[in-house]
């Protein structure tokens, strides 16, 4: 059997070449197999303490128009209106304030442990007990089964307090919290030196332009002449591959230079300081909408801070005193034992407004990069969740859910949905699992061949929300 021959560049970058009679290299050089973009994805956008209730939602529920979501806390997100879809009325499961006894862990800790698994907390760990949906959905839909990118922004509790992902019971996904180190693992730039490393993650260039020197090498040793027609043509088979590519819109795994350049220069004893932190989160969804669109990965979540945590957010017009826990409990102490904060209702909407541009700053990402006739974004579900819904009740109620993307057109857009209509949430008609499972089928999971019709905890309500559906 012949064996393939590799030219490797400067930048390690492999490339065949035809079998050349008049060399015959018995050696192999391993490549990193590229990932193929295309296919539906899921996106976890992850907050923390809960939100202020009375902005947070659009006015009635109905079709969303721009108009609908001026003056709400969804404001930052007007434009999306018609590829977003708002769901109201879901409770949590398993319960919190006890009402499911046989569950451990205080409010917070369920509101983390609970939300991405609808499983219940180990006793001894408050670790949850079952795999969450971004991993769940990573191992059916990313090559070979490789875990969902899970990234944090800012400081977070290193316990169950800092965990919303899990590969299985009692086996919390630790995310990555440095841009830097998560773009050096995205590009395959581990244990390479410093020069190598820009040459890659810095520069865009050919694959041919890397292999350049050793193109000509090769060309000068003492090859036939046929040999040297062989890798002439070789090489503009593999321009017009590259031309072809780009012509069909294929996305590179690359940032563009400057940025890559930022994301290196980041010093990392600063990476989990409040002040770092809407600095360190764009760089992380630019990181990880680069990495969905390229194929990279199918599934990532991203956590911004910690529960029962959070930074003091003192950017972009806000000039807080107190941590975002402190605020979720408008109250002075952690422990809720100190005094009222002068207006921490309109500060939660500061945050949750925040929040919301970086959700927009991620839409616009996705939505930048082309697929057959729409966007990424339209391929995608991307799911935003929070810890809690009201964050001083620690309430587990009436759960603030939004999705944009239709998922391939599974999911309905354009639409704000009271589930129970109108109905006192204490109800408790419409458990989240069942959103997970929606979320699960969209992409395209199964389950035993079939779709996906029980997820979380044994016992729990089964099958997806039709009213959810396209």
């Amino acid at each position: 059997m012949r064996r393939r021959n590799f030219l490797r560049g400067a930048c390690g970058v492999a490339v065949a070449l035809p079998f050349l009679e008049s060399l015959n290299w018995r050696r192999f050089i391993r490549t990193a197999r590229a990932a193929e973009p295309g296919g539906k994805r899921l996106v976890v956008f992850f907050m923390c303490n809960g939100v202020n209730m009375e902005t947070f939602f659009p006015a009635a529920p109905g079709p969303l128009t721009a108009a609908s979501l001026m003056g709400t806390s969804l404001e930052p997100v007007a434009d999306y209106a018609g590829k977003l879809l708002i769901p109201r009325g879901m409770h949590m499961v398993p319960k919190g304030w006890g009402q499911d006894a046989d569950t451990p862990g205080d409010d917070h800790a369920k509101g983390m442990g609970h939300k991405l698994t609808a499983e219940a907390l180990d006793p001894g760990t408050l670790y949850a007990r079952g795999i969450s949906i971004d991993q769940f959905a990573a191992k059916q839909l990313n090559k070979d089964g490789g875990p969902s990118m899970t990234l944090s922004v800012g400081w977070r509790h290193t316990n169950w307090l800092g965990h919303i992902s899990y590969a299985g019971n009692n086996t919390p996904v630790t995310p990555e919290g440095n841009p830097w180190l998560t773009y050096q693992d995205l590009m395959g730039l581990g244990g390479l030196d410093d020069m190598v490393k820009m040459q890659i993650a810095a520069r865009r260039q050919s694959v041919l332009d890397l292999v350049e020197e050793e193109f000509k090498a090769l060309k000068a040793k003492n090859l036939s002449q046929a040999d040297v027609q062989k890798i002439e043509m070789h090489a503009d088979s593999i321009r017009d591959l590259e031309i072809d590519m780009v012509g069909n819109g294929l996305i590179e795994c690359a940032l563009d230079p400057a940025r890559a350049a930022e994301i290196e220069a980041i010093d990392p004893d600063s990476v989990l300081e409040d002040w770092q932190f809407k600095a360190i989160g764009l760089m992380q969804l630019d990181i990880l909408a680069m990495a969905i669109a390229c194929g990279a990965t199918s599934v990532g979540s991203i956590q911004w801070a910690s529960g029962s945590g959070g930074p003091i957010y003192k950017w972009d017009g806000m000039n807080h005193e107190f941590n975002h826990h402190k605020l979720s409990h408008g109250n002075t102490k952690d422990d809720n034992s100190g005094e009222e904060v002068a207006g921490y209702l309109e500060m939660l909407t500061q945050i949750d407004r925040w929040h919301a541009e970086q959700y927009r700053h991620l839409l616009d990402r996705l939505s930048s990069y082309t697929e057959g006739d729409g966007t990424v974004l339209d391929n995608s579900a991307v799911a935003w969740f929070n810890e809690l819904s009201d964050g001083k009740g620690h309430s587990y109620l009436d759960l603030p859910v939004v999705i944009a993307g239709g998922a391939g057109g599974y999911l309905k857009q354009g639409h704000y949905l009271d589930l129970i209509g109108g109905q006192d949430p204490w109800v408790q008609t419409h458990p989240h699992n069942r959103l997970l499972i929606t979320l699960l089928n969209a992409v395209g999971c199964t389950d035993n061949g079939g779709p996906v019709t029980q997820f979380g905890r044994a016992g729990l309500e089964q099958g997806e929300y039709a009213e959810l559906l396209a």
